[in-house]
Parts: C-alpha cells; sequence; structure tokens
C-alpha cells in the first residue's frame, strides 16, 4: 500500500465568497450521512399510520431535526479530528481537514444547527426535545471520547440509532417494541464492525494514527463478533416478525433481511465501500432493490395484504370456468 502523506491545508489567496462557504458548510455536514435518519419513519410504518399526513409531517419534521443535529456533529467531529484526517487517503478531501472551510465557521454553523434542530424537535414534541438532547449529548460523547475506546464505540455508535428510532416514535406518539429497538441496535453494530473492518484495511499500519482504538482491533477479533452479533440479528428479526401484532405473515420479510446482511458482507470481502453505510446505499443496486422490496413487503403485510390476496383468490376460486377440475375436500 503507498504510503500517504498528510494533507497540508493552505491558505485561499482569493477570498471565499458566503455561497462558497454554504456550500462548504453543507459539505462538510455531510448530507449522504442523513439517511440514517430515515429510521424515524420506521415507527409510523409499523403503527399503520403513515397514510395520515399531519402524522407523516411530524415524522418528517423529527427527520430534518436529526438531520441539523447530527450535520452539526460532524462539523464538531472534522474539527477535532483535522490533524488525523490529514493521514487518511479519502478524509483527507474534506473541506474541514483541507483548509477550504474556516474552523470558525464551522463552529458557528455547528452551534446554529444544533439550536435548529433542538428548536424543531421541541415545537413537534417537547418529549422530543428530551430525546434530541440526549442524542446530542451521546454524540459528543463519542466524538470528544468513545470512539477511542475498543467495542465500547460500536456500542455508542448502536446507541445513536437506537435514539433514532425512539425519536420517530415520540414524534407520532406511537409505542415501540423491544424487539424493534433489539434489532435496530443489532444493526447499528453489524454495520460500526463493518466500518472498523474497513478502516484497518484502507489505512493497515497507519490506523493507529487515525484513531487510537484501531490499534487493539484485528480482522481476527471483527470476526468473532461478527460471529456473535450477525446471528443475534437474523433470530431477532426473526422472533420480532413471528411475535408482530401484525400477525406472523411479517415472516415473509426474514429473506429480505438475511440476503441485505449476506450481501453486506459480501461487500466487505470484494469492496471498500462497506466503511460508509450511506456509499452501499446510494452505489450497490441488489441492497437499494433488497431494501425496497423490504419496505414493500412490510407495507402489505402491515395494510393485510395478504387478507386481500385471499379474498381475491377467494373470488377466482368461485368462478365456474374451473368447475371440471376436482377439488381436495381434506388437507393434503
Amino acid at each position: 500500500m503507498p504510503e500517504t502523506h498528510p494533507v497540508i491545508p493552505q491558505a485561499n489567496k482569493n477570498r471565499t465568497s458566503p455561497f462558497e462557504l454554504f456550500g462548504l458548510v453543507i459539505k462538510a455536514m455531510r448530507p449522504k450521512q442523513w439517511t440514517k435518519n430515515l429510521i424515524a419513519y420506521a415507527p409510523l410504518l409499523f403503527s399503520m399510520h403513515i397514510h395520515e399526513m399531519h402524522l407523516f409531517a411530524l415524522a418528517t419534521a423529527c427527520v430534518v431535526a436529526f438531520c441539523l443535529v447530527s450535520g452539526a456533529i460532524y462539523l464538531l467531529n472534522d474539527v477535532l479530528d483535522a490533524e488525523a484526517d490529514r493521514h487518511h487517503p479519502t478524509k483527507c478531501k474534506r473541506p474541514i481537514a483541507s483548509g477550504k472551510l474556516p474552523t470558525s465557521v464551522a463552529l458557528f454553523a455547528c452551534a446554529l444547527a444544533i439550536i435548529a434542530g433542538v428548536t424543531i424537535s421541541f415545537f413537534v414534541r417537547p418529549t422530543l426535545a428530551v430525546v434530541t438532547l440526549a442524542y446530542l449529548a451521546l454524540s459528543l460523547l463519542y466524538t470528544t471520547k468513545l470512539k477511542h475506546t475498543v467495542i465500547i464505540d460500536v456500542f455508542a455508535i448502536a446507541g445513536g440509532f437506537v435514539l433514532r428510532a425512539v425519536a420517530g416514535a415520540v414524534a407520532v406518539s406511537v409505542p415501540t417494541s423491544g424487539w424493534f429497538l433489539l434489532c435496530t441496535s443489532l444493526g447499528a453494530l453489524f454495520l460500526a464492525l463493518e466500518k472498523r473492518r474497513q478502516e484497518l484495511n484502507v489505512l493497515g499500519d497507519k490506523s493507529l494514527k487515525h484513531r487510537r482504538s484501531l490499534g487493539l482491533y484485528s480482522q481476527d477479533l471483527l470476526d468473532r463478533l461478527e460471529s456473535i452479533i450477525v446471528p443475534s440479528l437474523v433470530t431477532s428479526y426473526a422472533f420480532y416478525s413471528f411475535q408482530s401484532s401484525h400477525g406472523e405473515a411479517m415472516l415473509l420479510t426474514v429473506p429480505f433481511v438475511l440476503y441485505g446482511v449476506m450481501r453486506y458482507m459480501l461487500l466487505s470481502v470484494h469492496s471498500t465501500i462497506t466503511g460508509s453505510p450511506e456509499e452501499v446505499l446510494f452505489k450497490d443496486k441488489p441492497i437499494q432493490a433488497t431494501i425496497l422490496l423490504w419496505v414493500i413487503m412490510c407495507a402489505l403485510v402491515i395494510y393485510q395484504g395478504p387478507t386481500w390476496l385471499m379474498h381475491w383468490s377467494d373470488l377466482l376460486d368461485k368462478q365456474k370456468a374451473f368447475q371440471w377440475i376436482p377439488v381436495p375436500t381434506s388437507p393434503l
């Protein structure tokens, strides 16, 4: 692997316009990673009320609030990690690490985004503001301390996903299933472990310079950890589907989850994009198709799709065109 030299930021000879600064701030807030906040829609989907526009608007406001707060955390993270990012082959190109976005502007935008996000969540529901602040506190703790502590770092990432899901439920005032939150945390743990795996692959011997905790990770350790997480994830989702209030038909969604996990593990071996889940989402068509089919199947089950199919099947059976075909009167 060729040696990567740190990028030394150069002062801009030309004054950056406000419009260009705004574009750099948005880029530093990592809009692609905002897709993680879409999990806040899941409680509304499973509550059978996603077609109610006022609830959908509340869930959307919740997503916007979390996009602002998470974007603010990315700004702060890049300010704190600017020196370490300059040793990374891709992160060195980020606006702050490259010197294109001044630290003062980034910190001002960070504070503004936090205020806006918490304010929006408060107007949606005061309890949502509490969850948003809890997410903010966890993210700040992760950015400053926890990401340097092996194993605890991936649990902190999983906690962020769980708080996103809880926020979505709080925003629309629907209860959450313990099994759903467990599946969310296990799925996030799997993604976090894959992120650490790719960081080791990309950085090699320089991984310790980028993040202290990477010095204690190894491919063998990650294999062992995933051997615990992946079976737990699939089994938990199967139990969640079996015990779903929407009936055992939810088990029809299990193959999509199983394929998605297997596809992600395949990409982990033959690609480097699993270091960023958002890159997988935007670039891998099989994953895109799997997520779409999973959502469609969930919607069909939740909104009584199997019942409709049985109804149409009964209507078809009553047609006289096939009356001459013998129909068994007892179970096979």
